[in-house]
This record gives structure tokens, C-alpha cells and sequence, in this order.
């Protein structure tokens, strides 16, 4: 799969999580914002419809159990799986592991979470084909949620492909987007 075809698909997949779930996004829906954890299992649900029914799409998956060496670890001091994964479950190399995902609700909110080079180098060891940095910028505003995705994509065979984060959306789209998921009429 080349990697425009698959960011388009990470596209439609974070697209049909903020208009299907926009609740689990808006100030309303709890005291504190959703967690990583959450929020992935959420886009893999519907990233899983976006690819081959070859690929298995997985949430902090992590049957190794392997010792990760601190140059692959996720979290200062603790070894933690990715926060997802499209790959072949029981094999291993480039061939059978497509994308690491990395997610944030918001970064600046967590210094460090969001690590070009510890993600590289997960994607490194493990051989997955992409890997992709999502921070969703998600802030309240007002009585509502604002989120700005962006993201930065590096290869195995390139390195990063986006140096710096991107949006993921143009403007006038994410308004579409974010309209609807509040239950406007933008489509």
C-alpha cells in the first residue's frame, strides 16, 4: 500500500471517529479529556473498515512480550505498546506490519508525548512499513471541543516524510467536519 493511499484511509477512518464519537470529545461528555487509549481504540474501529481484511488493526498490542530496550520505550521508564497497529498478527517484517500509530489529544498538553525519534525507532525494531505522529490539538472552547488534527508520517525506508506536523485537514473542511459532528447540516 503507498502511503498516499494510506493516509487517505487514516483520513476517512479520524474523519468517521469525530463525526460518529464527537461526544467522547466535547466538554459534556466528563471532567477530563479522553485518553489516548481511548481515542484509538475508537479510530482503529473505524480504520479497520478502510483497509484489506488481510491487515488486523489493534489497539496497544502486545503479544511479544519482549523487554523493549529504553531507546524503543514509549514512556520514560516503562515499555508500552503502541497505541495502534495495522499489521499480520503472528508474523513479522515490513511485509507484515504496515503502521504504527502514535495519538495525543493534545500534545502541548504533554511535553514528550509525541516523539518523532522514539517512534522511529519502535518502527525501526519492529519493521512497520509507516508510522504516523496524530496529535488532535483538542481544547475546549466554550462549552464546546475544538480539535485541529495534525500529523507527521515517516518511513522505514525514508525516515520522516513531514519533518515538521501537518494538518491533516484544510480549514473549510474541518469546519464541514466539526459542524456536522455537532449535529449541523454541512453535508
Amino acid at each position: 500500500m503507498l502511503l498516499a493511499d494510506l493516509q487517505a484511509r487514516l483520513r476517512i477512518a479520524l474523519t468517521n471517529t469525530l463525526v460518529d464519537q464527537w461526544t467522547l470529545f466535547a466538554p459534556s461528555s466528563g471532567t477530563s479529556r479522553p485518553s489516548p487509549r481511548t481515542i484509538s481504540f475508537h479510530l482503529g474501529w473505524a480504520l479497520r473498515g478502510t483497509v484489506e481484511r488481510t491487515w488486523d488493526v489493534d489497539a496497544e498490542y502486545d503479544r511479544s512480550g519482549m523487554v523493549l530496550e529504553s531507546s524503543v520505550r514509549l514512556d520514560e521508564g516503562t515499555a508500552r505498546a503502541p497505541h495502534l497497529i495495522v499489521h499480520r498478527r503472528g508474523r513479522l517484517g515490513p511485509e507484515h506490519n504496515l503502521l504504527l500509530v502514535e495519538l495525543s489529544a493534545d500534545a502541548a498538553d504533554a511535553p514528550g508525548s509525541l516523539d518523532l525519534a522514539t517512534a522511529q525507532a519502535l518502527q525501526r525494531r519492529f519493521g512497520y512499513r509507516y508510522g504516523v505522529l496524530l496529535d488532535l490539538r483538542l481544547a475546549e472552547q466554550g462549552t464546546t471541543a475544538r480539535v485541529a488534527p495534525h500529523w507527521q508520517w515517516t518511513t522505514l525506508e525514508d525516515g520522516a516524510v513531514t519533518p515538521e506536523p501537518e494538518a491533516v485537514y484544510d480549514g473549510d473542511v474541518l469546519t464541514a467536519i466539526t459542524d456536522r459532528a455537532r449535529g449541523g447540516d454541512a453535508w
